[in-house]
């Protein structure tokens, strides 16, 4: 896999993770569209079943290795925004009861 098809698979894993436009799609399966771990495993899976990661990619090993790689790529890279970043999504503050 090339730096260039590493850094594209992480990238649109974390917009489909974190970007506003898919919003309205995470609320249908927030437990796998809400996770870069999980769904960079689903792209990079993608990806590989494509044959865009390997020459005469498609095989079922390449197709996992790819999974892998994003998984642990985006999840490496979520976890170093959130820390220089913050969350974009910031937590709503507790209501005031009285």
């Amino acid at each position: 896999m090339t730096i260039t098809l590493a850094l594209a698979l992480v990238g649109l894993t974390l917009i489909i993770v974190r970007g506003t436009i898919f919003r309205p799609i995470r609320r249908i399966w927030p437990a796998l569209l809400e996770c870069c771990q999980c769904t960079g495993m689903w792209v990079g899976m993608a990806a590989g079943a494509l044959g865009l990661s390997a020459e005469g990619g498609g095989g079922v090993v390449t197709v996992v290795l790819t999974g892998g790689a994003t998984s642990l790529l985006a999840m490496m890279a979520d976890a170093v925004l959130l820390r220089l970043l913050g969350d974009p999504e910031p937590e709503e503050p507790p209501c005031d009861a009285s």
